[in-house]
């Protein structure tokens, strides 16, 4: 049955897509935007919460209007979903366009060694981990959890691998099996491991609390593991809206791969990085996510406070 299932969603899915852009982002986005947020209010408490702990300093009526911005980007993210089961790869590149300069500048740092991207649920990130396409750029590797629904779980992996090798989707418990196995590239190809790292991360020993968008948070260090145990460069992935349904994407170094580095520092990069992308242009990060389930109190906060001056 879900099988069957998938193939209806994938058919349905691969025929709106053939749509218009005019149609998908003028019509459908922005009656999925309305549904979202003004019948269904699709985790209004939690987008609402997360704004006012995140920008204290920020008017009502200014959070209200990121609030309604951010709904209507997460219709055109949904959106963007059902348009990658039919896309093709050139109409990909064109709305997801990577500046030649910046290629060259990332080329010239990585030469033929593999990296790592580090990227958040910032814009349209299924389009956006698409870099691999570009003839000239590293295949591209990025990880993702199992969805509970088996459908949608097929329905995310398909698109996400319609393009291998040149794009790859694989579960992240395997990213260290998979990585040994395809260390020397794909097809003459070095490797780039992607990973978004701004989920709602586990605590473990090599966990640490960092100031984020007002909040003490841990993240992911998934990318900082993997980077300093094969002596990887790791780049930052820029996004900017240049219009619905167009992006651009340019990469800023995090570390070399080569210079000496502390714990953390990377991660750390990383998370003043996506802060300074999200003060920018909020509405275009996750903020239905439940980020901030983990809290430190007591002893620990006061700790936490005293050695980032907060």
């Amino acid at each position: 049955m879900s099988r069957l299932l998938y193939i209806v969603v994938f058919s349905v899915c691969w025929l709106v897509g053939l749509l218009p852009l005019w149609f998908l982002y003028g019509v459908l986005a922005r009656f999925v935007a309305f549904v979202l947020y003004r019948v269904v209010r699709y985790r209004l408490g939690v987008v609402r919460s997360n704004l006012e702990s995140s920008f204290p300093d920020r008017s009502r009526d200014e959070l209200r209007a990121i609030e309604r911005r951010f709904y209507t980007n997460l219709a055109e993210y949904f959106v963007d979903a059902v348009d990658l089961a039919s896309i093709s790869r050139r109409q990909l590149m064109k709305r997801c366009d990577w500046p030649e300069e910046n290629r060259r500048a990332l080329n010239r740092i990585a030469g033929s060694r593999n990296w790592v991207t580090l990227l958040g649920h910032y814009g349209s990130w299924e389009m956006l981990s698409t870099f691999g396409l570009w003839p000239d750029s590293a295949a591209m590797v990025s990880l993702y959890k199992p969805l509970k629904g088996k459908v949608f779980d097929m329905y995310y992996r398909r698109i996400r691998n319609r393009f291998a090798p040149a794009i790859n989707s694989i579960p992240n418990t395997e990213l260290i099996r998979y990585y040994l196995a395809n260390k020397d590239g794909l097809q003459g190809r070095p490797l780039s491991v992607a990973l978004i790292s701004d989920q709602n991360a586990p605590l473990d020993a090599f966990s640490e609390w960092v100031p984020f968008l007002n909040h003490p948070t841990v993240f992911f260090h998934g990318g900082e593991k993997i980077a300093r145990k094969f002596s990887l460069p790791i780049f930052y992935m820029h996004v900017r809206k240049v219009r619905r349904g167009h992006w651009e994407q340019t990469f800023e170094l995090i570390w070399d791969g080569v210079s000496p580095t502390e714990d953390h520092l990377i991660t750390r990069r990383y998370g003043e990085m996506l802060e300074a992308e999200i003060c920018r242009v909020p509405e275009l990060w996750l903020w239905s996510h439940k980020r901030w389930k983990k809290k430190l109190t007591g002893d620990d906060l006061a700790a936490f406070n005293r050695k980032y001056g907060l």
